[in-house]
């Protein structure tokens, strides 16, 4: 239900319709078809009227296939513009960890896919900060068109974090030189952005060794963030948002993660 909803904002952007996909997991068998189903079309008259109640001109649109789950997500990625899916599955809620679709999803999606935390968000224009996050790689660059294109709707500040490359010899000295080469690379990116979106309050940050550690400086410093923006690769920065180290920062902000698409990557 918090992915139904806090999809309605970017289906309004977008002048899209907000589709509903519920897929009946084809392992459940013949003789409880007749109980899912009607799970199923009670589940989306839920759906239906949150976002019907949040009285935004939005269209949704439902449909129950009976298909595992990821695949249904993975097909539907095709053609959508975004997928947005719950962070925590049922299986997953007790050990505090992501869910395995939602996992899997971020992996094979041809769309963005943005993984909502069951707690409530700020909303579309709330007070706390886009995070995108950056190393340099040709992914960049989408991270930080996606980034500055949720600021804006969000009306939030962005922030650049750029990911740390300890130094081979001696973890936790100072950024090795192809370091600063990266951070010169941000910073040119991020002058343009400034130069093309005036209105936009961005800025880059570094230096605090580490993606989990500098969200523990905002949550220390009441810092607000609603939504961090990451390349989908893999092993990389999305592996420690969704990993269990995370879950409690994430949690406790309502803030969301957002994989790129991978379009335009060498």
């Amino acid at each position: 239900m918090q992915a139904a909803t806090w999809a309605v904002d970017e289906a309004v952007d977008r002048d899209i319709p907000l589709w509903l996909l519920y897929a009946i997991d084809e392992a459940g068998g013949p003789h409880d078809a007749a109980a899912e189903v009607a799970t199923a079309e009670k589940t989306v008259r839920s759906a239906i009227s949150a976002i019907e109640s949040l009285g935004k001109p939005v269209r949704a649109e439902a449909e129950i296939v009976r298909r595992h789950p990821v695949p249904a997500l993975v097909e539907a990625s095709r053609s959508a513009a975004l997928v947005c899916v719950g962070s925590i599955g049922f299986e997953h809620a007790a050990h505090g960890r992501i869910g395995s679709t939602g996992s899997a999803v971020v992996a094979s999606a041809h769309c963005p896919v943005a993984v909502v935390p069951r707690t409530r968000h700020l909303g579309s224009r709330g007070t706390g900060l886009v995070l995108a996050v950056v190393d340099g790689s040709s992914a960049s660059d989408r991270v930080l068109e996606l980034s500055v294109a949720e600021a804006r709707l969000r009306d939030a500040p962005l922030r650049v974090f750029i990911v740390r490359r300890p130094h081979r010899s001696r973890p936790g000295d100072t950024l090795s030189p192809l370091d600063q080469r990266v951070v010169a690379d941000v910073e040119r990116r991020v002058a343009n952005w400034r130069s093309k979106q005036p209105a936009l309050d961005i800025d880059w940050v570094s230096d605090h060794n580490g993606l989990l550690n500098y969200l523990e400086h905002l949550q220390r410093n009441a810092t607000p963030i609603q939504l961090i923006v990451v390349d989908p690769r893999r092993p990389g920065p999305v592996d420690v948002l969704l990993g269990a180290a995370a879950r409690a920062p994430l949690e406790a902000a309502g803030c969301t993660v957002m994989t790129c698409d991978r379009t335009g990557w060498l």
